[in-house]
């Protein structure tokens, strides 16, 4: 399988994948993840609470989404195919398109200079 994001400006920009906290996963998310890494679920999961039984995606110690890998500035997502339903919507609210809108911009920007 491939590791991707969408475009080539979602590889150079990946904020959606940074310092994005509480991602939510279901159990069948859980289960695909374990599936398709061979990683057991507290690798990279964070329980919601004692009480419930929900989880998080875990994040690298800078931010980053667990499955969020970097390479010579370029961003790939290591479980794209499989990746949480909120990933795949994003970005699904006004506020989200408008950030997802302005980074594009900074990146056009950037990569023409």
């Amino acid at each position: 399988m491939e590791n991707r994001l969408l475009t080539e400006i979602c590889k150079k920009c990946a904020e959606c994948c940074k310092n994005y906290p509480f991602i939510t996963l279901s159990k069948n998310e859980i289960h695909s993840l374990k599936k398709l890494t061979g990683l057991p679920a507290q690798v990279f999961t964070n329980p919601i609470g004692k009480e419930v039984e929900e989880y998080f995606l875990q994040f690298q110690d800078n931010g980053h989404c667990y499955f969020l890998k970097e390479n010579e500035g370029s961003f790939s997502c290591t479980v794209y195919d499989e990746r949480p339903g909120i990933c795949k919507k994003y970005p699904s609210t006004p506020v989200q398109d408008n950030v997802c809108t302005a980074n594009k911009k900074k990146v056009l920007i950037t990569t023409h200079e």
